[in-house]
């Protein structure tokens, strides 16, 4: 198949950390959302916070303990289908998730 990719930029002020998922570009918002919500208690620990959110990033797009299925990198680099850049935005500073569906 040809998947569904999308790419997530997750930010907290000093840099950014890309997520690339590719079956599950439909869902990523929501599951980014749901990130959030599982790292709010850790809001105010940015190192704790980051780490359950790309935690469940992971785990929700079934890519935990497989060789493929999504990945990690400091520059946007595998191909979003629903924008020209990152079309999720996981904003660590603002708590906030932000979604651009140019194509759909």
């Amino acid at each position: 198949s040809m998947g569904d990719r999308r790419v997530a930029e997750i930010k907290d002020g000093e840099g950014s950390l890309f997520f690339y998922t590719h079956s599950y570009g439909h869902s990523l918002p929501a599951i980014a959302r749901e990130a959030l919500e599982v790292a709010k208690p850790r809001k105010t620990d940015i190192s704790y916070a980051f780490r359950r959110v790309v935690d469940h990033l992971i785990k929700a797009t079934g890519s935990r303990d497989q060789e493929v299925g999504s990945g990690l990198a400091f520059y946007p680099y595998s191909e979003d289908e629903y924008g020209d850049a990152p079309s999720v935005i996981i904003d660590l500073q603002q708590w906030s998730v932000t979604a651009i569906d140019k194509w759909r």
